[in-house]
C-alpha cells in the first residue's frame, strides 16, 4: 500500500467526517460489529492506479474509486433515512469538487449512487466515487 493511497484514503475520511452525518463511519478492515438497529457506513478504496506523466520528475496521475456503503439494520422501516444520507453524500461528492489534506489535492470525477438492496439482513446503498490526484516525483 503506497503512501499516496493512504493520503487519499485519509482525505476522504476527513471529508466524510466533516459532513457530520450522525452515524458511525468505519474504514475497510476496522474491527466493527454491526449494531442491532440504526445506520452506519463503510468506506472502501476499490481501486488505485498510478500512471506516469512523463520522464523523471514529471509526476504521476493517480486514479481510483472509493465506495461508501450505507447500511440500515432497521430494514423495511427506515429506508428513507438511508436515502437521505445517500443524497447528502451524493451532493457532497460532485464532479469538480476538490479536497486537500497533506500536500496533494484530490479531484472528484464523478459519483454514482447504486440501487438499494437487502444484504445479509441489512438494507444497503452504495455510492461509488471516482477520483484523480496528481503527485510530484
Amino acid at each position: 500500500m503506497s503512501a499516496q493511497y493512504l493520503r487519499v484514503a485519509k482525505t476522504f475520511a476527513k471529508a466524510v467526517d466533516d459532513l457530520g452525518l450522525g452515524i458511525t463511519v468505519i474504514q475497510e478492515n476496522d474491527d466493527f460489529s454491526p449494531p442491532a438497529s440504526g445506520q452506519w457506513a463503510e468506506m472502501t478504496m476499490l481501486s488505485h492506479d498510478t500512471d506516469s506523466l512523463g520522464k523523471s520528475g514529471a509526476g504521476d496521475e493517480n486514479l481510483g474509486a472509493l465506495q461508501i456503503s450505507l447500511f440500515d439494520a432497521d430494514t423495511g422501516t427506515l429506508q428513507g433515512v438511508l436515502l437521505g444520507l445517500a443524497d447528502q453524500l451524493s451532493a457532497e461528492f460532485v464532479h469538480g469538487k476538490e479536497y486537500t489534506l497533506f500536500t496533494d489535492t484530490v479531484y472528484i470525477n464523478r459519483s454514482t449512487r447504486n440501487a438499494g438492496r437487502i444484504n445479509g439482513g441489512f438494507y444497503q446503498i452504495d455510492l461509488s466515487i471516482e477520483w484523480t490526484c496528481y503527485t510530484d516525483r
